[in-house]
This record gives structure tokens, sequence and C-alpha cells, in this order.
């Protein structure tokens, strides 16, 4: 894996779980607010994961193919 994909995934989630455990911690949230925004923060940290895994396995297969494609024509010629 390169370095700037484990980047671009760790990233975000550690800062979101940063702030969640900073702001638990100095009791800003608590109760059902802490609960929720604990909740969000893991959908968004899930999502901004998803994301950006699903781009680079799409650029991957987009390279692979034109890799194949590219292969085929000098075959052929």
């Amino acid at each position: 894996m390169k370095a700037e994909f484990i980047l671009k995934v760790t990233i975000p989630p550690l800062i979101i779980f940063a702030v969640l455990v900073w702001l638990t911690i100095a009791n800003y949230i608590s109760g059902w607010t802490m609960y929720v925004l604990w909740i969000i923060g893991f959908i968004v940290a899930n999502v901004i994961v998803t994301k950006v895994s699903t781009k680079w396995s799409i650029q991957r297969v987009r390279e692979k193919r034109a890799k194949e494609e590219q292969q085929k024509n000098e075959n052929n010629q």
C-alpha cells in the first residue's frame, strides 16, 4: 500500500476521534449528546474511509484495464 493511501485513510478518523475524546474528557459533552456525537463520528469516519478506499480501488482497476488494453493492442500489431 502506498503511504499516501494510508495517510488518507487514517488521518481523518484519527482527527475525528481525537476531538471526540477531548470533548468527552473535558466534559463538554455528556449523556445523550455524547452518544449521538460518537455515533455520528463513527458514521462520518466510515464514510470517509470508504470513499477514499473506493476511489483508490477504482483507480487501480482502471490502470489495470488500461495496461491490459495496451498489451492487447501491442500483441495484435
